[in-house]
């Protein structure tokens, strides 16, 4: 078995390793390499001679980034040695991607199996990624607006956009709402960066993800006090609320349905106004079930669940798992 990138001239060998969900790929790739998330070289098979291939995988990343961030699209035979065979593919392009920079690569598990990677077998799924050092990171739960008028927006707070009040002070109200966070992945880079170089960091790769700079603003109460923030973005393929929150204080009193709806309603008003038929997707982990609440009562409706799973990519001589 050979384990190897596509060439120019064979991204049909990668889409047909499914013929079945051949357009949904086709279309897929052509999103995600417009986008600049995906590239050619970036899409693997494992193949034996004269066979088709067995298995396959191709790595993500966030427009702008250089280094894979995830592992999408892959499949290996899950009613035959879909051990045997992932586990040397994904041996593989774990090598590959720390090659190319990449310290760590995620992968997800959507039930039920979402379009267009359609994820079918989850439990073999999660077998062979804890076989190759893939350790559980979270569960979230799946958002979707299904349509209707944009959620009416309380006039008890003032907003000021990303441009109006400048980088740094964005960066510390990301700083504030963090504290107490439910969001484990959040939570998690606080512990291990620090407050402020998280919010830094958050910054920096939420700005590489397409943004109007007016739809990210700051909300404050009538006497000028920072409520929370709310960050809509236009990653490839759907629109999302990428961020939003509270500062502590300011917790319990509903306010982040305030910033729910004034973040819908700004993507709402995009959507209407480029022509955009792109659906609004959200996330939220599991454990923030006040958020979960809070997406509920804005009028977004809970469409299914996802599990993320991360792993280091191999260093020789260093432990491969988390």
């Amino acid at each position: 078995m050979h384990i190897r990138p596509l060439r120019a001239d064979d991204l049909d060998l990668f889409v047909g390793a499914t013929p079945d969900q051949r357009i949904e790929v086709e279309q897929y790739l052509e999103s995600m390499f417009a986008a600049g998330s995906m590239r050619p070289e970036w899409c693997f098979v494992a193949e034996e001679e004269g066979d088709r291939p067995l298995g396959r995988v191709a790595f993500w990343t966030l427009p702008g980034m250089e280094e894979p961030f995830a592992l999408v699209l892959l499949d290996v035979p899950w009613e035959g040695d879909y051990m045997g065979v992932g586990t040397r593919l994904l041996e593989d392009v774990l090598e590959e991607a720390r090659a190319l920079g990449a310290e760590e690569i995620e992968h997800v598990v959507d039930d039920p199996p979402m379009r267009p990677q359609f994820q079918h077998h989850p439990e073999k799924r999660v077998e062979l990624l804890k076989d190759v050092g893939f350790a559980f990171r979270r569960g979230t739960g799946r958002f979707e607006w299904r349509g209707g008028e944009p959620p009416a927006v309380p006039g008890r707070l003032s907003f000021r956009t990303l441009e109006e009040v400048g980088e740094d002070a964005f960066v510390d109200a990301m700083r504030e709402v963090s504290e107490g966070t439910l969001d484990r992945e959040i939570q998690g880079e606080r512990e291990r960066l620090g407050e402020q170089r998280a919010a830094r960091d958050f910054f920096e790769d939420a700005r590489r993800v397409r943004h109007d700079p007016a739809w990210w603003q700051l909300a404050f109460t009538p006497d000028g006090e920072l409520v929370g923030l709310v960050m809509p973005a236009e990653p490839p393929g759907f629109l999302t609320i990428f961020y939003v929150g509270v500062v502590p204080r300011m917790r319990g009193q509903g306010y982040v349905d305030d910033l729910l709806a004034a973040g819908t309603a700004a993507l709402l008003g995009a959507q209407k106004r480029d022509g955009n038929d792109k659906p609004l997707l959200a996330d939220t982990d599991v454990a923030n079930e006040p958020m979960a609440s809070a997406f509920d009562r804005v009028g977004w409706a809970r469409f299914a669940g996802r599990r993320e799973y991360v792993a280091l990519t191999p260093d020789r001589g260093q432990p491969t798992a988390l």
